[in-house]
């Protein structure tokens, strides 16, 4: 079952997905994370990913990475194109060259970074819908967004299972220890309320193994989004809590994703009372 949207609905999601699109670059601009922030890399990590391929063969990121005025220029442009999608949603034009530039940004940060970055790579999914021309089309491809969401969580979990990790005793304790060493290590380091608490857990391995198998759990759990919708809403739940506690026990946080979870809300309910004014319509 998907559900249309209309002009209206999708002028409004346009604008919440950019606002948001826009604050992570912000917040990417304030880590010194944009490319003209770079210093000019040059060590890249492209795996066997052919999209960072197909890009970097064009000599674009070397070119706006390398030379500073085109990478400010580039930089600007991003952050003009996704604050011209807010202002003029309605224009499919700013969103094409905001995904694009978006899509060339992350690819070009994750190759000089060595890692796929995974807070802001997943959030193309969300963008490709707000590219398309019809109603219909972006109604298709903002329910794959939603499967694309429900793949990410389901996958991560079975590639845990599949590997073995989350049976892997002392797996969680490595985590926590490997993510806090660099602190731990420092003469003056005095922890904080939170980081108290991590390091006690260490002294409690089962736990940290029964933390780890409940954490994949709440990854696995995604795979029940691809049967129905009943219960998206506990998947955001889920989902946000899944995060907060990785952020807490781990030290990784995933905030910047969090927009993605938007699929999941069930614009179904509000049909009736026209909130946003959405059609129902059967494939």
């Amino acid at each position: 079952m998907i559900f249309k949207f209309n002009d209206n609905s999708r002028r409004i999601l346009t604008r919440i997905v950019f606002s948001w699109i826009l604050a992570v670059l912000l917040y990417q601009w304030s880590a010194d994370l944009l490319i003209s922030q770079l210093e000019s890399p040059v060590l890249i990590r492209t795996d066997i990913d052919l999209t960072y391929w197909l890009i970097h063969l064009t000599g674009f990121v070397e070119f706006i990475s390398q030379n500073e005025w085109a990478g400010i220029f580039f930089d600007c442009l991003l952050l003009v194109f996704s604050m011209s999608v807010i202002i003029w949603p309605t224009k499919r034009l700013f969103s094409i060259l905001a995904t694009l530039f978006f899509v060339v940004y992350v690819v070009s940060l994750n190759s000089f970074m060595n890692w796929h970055y995974h807070n802001i790579i997943t959030l193309i999914f969300l963008l490709l819908p707000f590219c398309t021309q019809s109603i219909k089309q972006f109604s298709l491809y903002f329910t794959g967004a939603r499967y694309a969401l429900l793949y990410v969580y389901a996958s991560a979990a079975i590639w845990k299972l599949f590997r073995g990790a989350v049976f892997n005793p002392g797996q969680m304790q490595w985590l926590i220890e490997h993510n806090y060493v660099d602190r731990m290590a420092e003469r003056d380091f005095t922890p904080s309320f939170l980081e108290g608490i991590m390091i006690s857990l260490l002294d409690h391995p089962v736990l940290m193994d029964s933390l780890l198998i409940l954490g994949v759990a709440m990854e696995a759990v995604f795979i029940v989004g691809f049967f129905t919708r009943k219960f998206d809403v506990a998947l955001i739940i889920i989902g946000i809590t899944f995060h907060l506690f990785t952020t807490i026990l781990v030290d990784v946080s995933f905030i910047q994703l969090w927009i993605i979870f938007i699929t999941l809300i069930p614009f179904q309910k509000w049909v009736e009372s026209n909130t946003f004014g959405f059609k129902r319509f059967y494939e």
